[in-house]
């Protein structure tokens, strides 16, 4: 018998608008086939933004489709599916009776994608349709994802992220904030740009002076938006210069709503969708005065989903292309509160000398990698604000920032890995700081205990240590290093901190001056 050389995955979306599945084979990143695909319109967005809530005729209708879906993956003998649900099951108050719901009809397990993640999945397949069609960062690109209930604004350059930030202002969103009194006003245009100049003055102030040579457009709506300028374009990007899109703004901003019906040929819903939308596109379009190109990309969310996975399982360099991304995010927020570079590099090195040495053999996947250079690299910040409660602070300023790809379960491991790294993590010295659950206190004892190491390698923050090795014998860890300068402050340092990742590891280290690795 023939062995089977690719595998079948299935990919399920449940968002704000559309139920979808798309079902593939692979073989690798570059080798992906479509052999079907579904798509059920559902709009459960109004539902979640206006009412909180997705009513049960609603929760009946999705659990029936799915159903379909799941006999449609039985038929083609899928090997492996994920399934994930985005802002509207997010925001619904109601969502853990429903993803019980689903999962008893139909034995589905569906996760729900928070913001950062949402934003992030579809982010790297659109940076894939861009490397694809050889359009770089190097002059400054910015991306912006406008979903029903989202927005996330990621600026790129020289192929680190520069600046990240993700709003609640979606169009459909931003639709359901005025009733249809006020979306009829003949005020409403004017009222609609102030509150969007409101909610952009964070961005606008943080992009002040930099170079972007292309605005990168994608979202739910960009498929009404290329309808509505009249380009049929069947390919996965599209480019159109800054000034077509302002005269299109100009000639659609004069229209009321049975212009717009008449002069687009566009349904009731899809005409009340048209202001907002272009409104927020003119807002954005102001954000990046310098651009003289948009491009409309096509990715969706559901593609992303499948990219993520295919490159999860099949191609190692672009895992750590994504990761190096991901990192220089991290790095611009340590540089937004002046931490130091010189010092953090040094612990990240040294905390990953340790971490390749012992991590896997005491239960610390990839995975917890990312998150302990995450932790090495911010654990300091927070003496931008104070430097006798710094570590309290960290834990609180990584708590408040999106962390693009990471998970609030993520964030907390790196905010507690942090904080921790000074502190005992069996107790809670500072009720500022929630305890921690039980199935984390593992992975961030450990994690912090390699950085307090880590760290006290680099007391003197001079980085006297030029190269390091680890060795794991017989329950006893010895950390080598080679140093051309003193190194008692160090050594003071280190002894002092042993004892955690003794307690955790359950062996013995120590520390070896040597003249030579």
């Amino acid at each position: 018998m023939k062995r089977k050389t690719y595998t079948t995955l299935a990919a399920i979306h449940l968002g704000s608008e559309m139920l979808r599945l798309r079902i593939i084979e692979y073989r690798s990143l570059n080798r992906i086939k479509v052999i079907d695909q579904c798509d059920y319109p559902i709009r459960l967005g109004e539902e979640a933004f206006t009412n909180k809530s997705i009513p049960f005729p609603m929760v009946e209708e999705i659990c029936q489709v799915l159903q379909g879906f799941k006999e449609l993956m039985r038929d083609y003998g899928v090997d492996v599916y994920t399934a994930q649900a985005t802002t509207a099951v997010r925001e619904a108050g109601n969502k853990v009776f429903m993803l019980d719901q689903i999962k008893l009809r139909t034995g589905l397990d569906v996760t729900v994608a928070e913001m950062p993640m949402e934003i992030y999945t579809k982010y790297v397949a659109i940076r894939k349709t861009l490397r694809d069609n050889r359009i770089t960062s190097e002059k400054g690109m910015m991306l912006m994802d406008i979903s029903s209930g989202g927005l996330g604004v990621t600026m790129v350059q020289d192929e680190k992220i520069r600046f990240q930030e993700n709003f609640h202002i979606g169009i459909i969103r931003i639709k359901e904030s005025f009733n249809n009194y006020q979306r009829s006003s003949l005020h409403f245009n004017k009222a609609l740009m102030q509150f969007l100049s409101s909610t952009m003055g964070p961005v606008r102030k943080a992009l002040e002076g930099q170079a972007v040579k292309h605005l990168v457009l994608s979202g739910t709506e960009t498929e009404l938006l290329l309808k509505v300028m009249g380009i049929r374009n069947k390919n996965s990007m599209q480019r159109v210069t800054a000034e077509e899109f302002r005269q299109f703004f100009e000639k659609v901003r004069k229209l009321n709503l049975p212009q717009l019906l008449k002069t687009y040929h566009l349904t009731e819903t899809e005409a009340e969708l048209v202001l907002p939308m272009v409104l927020l596109y003119e807002k954005l379009l102001d954000l990046a005065p310098a651009a003289k190109e948009i491009i409309i990309t096509k990715d969706t969310f559901l593609d992303g989903m499948i990219l993520r996975w295919i490159i999860r399982e099949k191609d190692e360099n672009y895992t750590r292309m994504l990761e190096e991304e991901q990192m220089s995010l991290v790095h611009h927020v340590g540089e937004d509160y002046e931490y130091d570079y010189n010092h953090v590099t040094q612990v990240e090195k040294l905390a990953l000398v340790i971490f390749d040495k012992i991590g896997k053999k005491y239960g610390l996947d990839e995975h917890c990698r990312l998150l302990l250079r995450a932790a090495a690299i911010l654990h300091d910040i927070g003496k931008y604000v104070s430097m006798r409660s710094h570590s309290l602070y960290s834990y609180q300023l990584i708590m408040g920032t999106d962390l693009l790809g990471f998970t609030e379960e993520d964030k907390l491991i790196v905010a507690m890995a942090s904080y921790y790294h000074a502190h005992n993590v069996m107790e809670r010295d500072d009720k500022r700081v929630p305890e921690l659950k039980s199935s984390l206190v593992p992975v961030v004892a450990k994690l912090s205990a390699i950085i307090r190491l880590a760290d006290a390698l680099d007391r003197s923050y001079m980085q006297k240590i030029q190269r390091c090795k680890v060795n794991l014998h017989n329950r006893e860890l010895t950390i080598q290093v080679v140093s051309k300068g003193d190194l008692d402050l160090e050594e003071w340092t280190f002894a002092s901190k042993v004892l955690m990742m003794e307690e955790v590891y359950g062996f013995k280290v120590k520390l070896e001056r040597v003249e030579s690795l």
